[in-house]
């Protein structure tokens, strides 16, 4: 299957959708190069964007310890940046009057979906969302214990 059979399969799809009087989006609808250990060529569009998932080219790491390219989805730019600004509005460390226990309480399903969903294809590119909900806790703490005002590093340690 090559270029030309895909190509020929995105006219025949953007056909049948005008028959249904719709139209593809140009910018949306492509034809990508799924580009992998055994694909080598070099074409204009080797990744795209769908359901909050980037699919592109990866590294990945065998059982046997060796490292090859696949073809993989995780979690995209766009849903890092959303994720991260969701937690930002949370403003973590102004709620100084909750407890630590609280806090896991109010925001540990939101992290879990994050997770559960995003992370069901390459768990590791969730790290910066989860690192940014990391960040904030020290911070939380230093304003909620005074024993740790000073301190990043003391606030980073009790947690």
């Amino acid at each position: 299957r090559g270029e030309s059979e895909a190509r020929a399969l995105l006219r025949a799809i953007e056909q049948r959708l005008q028959e249904c009087r719709l139209e593809m989006h140009p910018e949306k609808s492509g034809v990508v190069y799924c580009k992998d250990a055994d694909r080598r060529g070099s074409y204009p569009r080797i990744h795209f964007t769908f359901l909050g998932y980037t699919f592109r080219p990866r590294k990945v790491k065998a059982r046997n310890g060796k490292a090859w390219m696949s073809f993989l989805p995780a979690v995209s730019a766009a849903a890092i940046k959303r994720m991260n600004r969701t937690i930002r509005e949370w403003h973590l460390p102004r709620q100084s009057p909750a407890s630590l226990s609280e806090l896991a309480i109010r925001y540990n399903a939101t992290l879990r979906g994050w997770l559960n969903y995003y992370g069901h294809f390459y768990k590791s590119a969730m790290r910066r969302v989860f690192d940014h909900f990391d960040q904030q806790l020290p911070r939380w703490a230093r304003r909620r214990y005074r024993k740790h005002a000073d301190s990043t590093r003391l606030s980073r340690r009790w947690l």
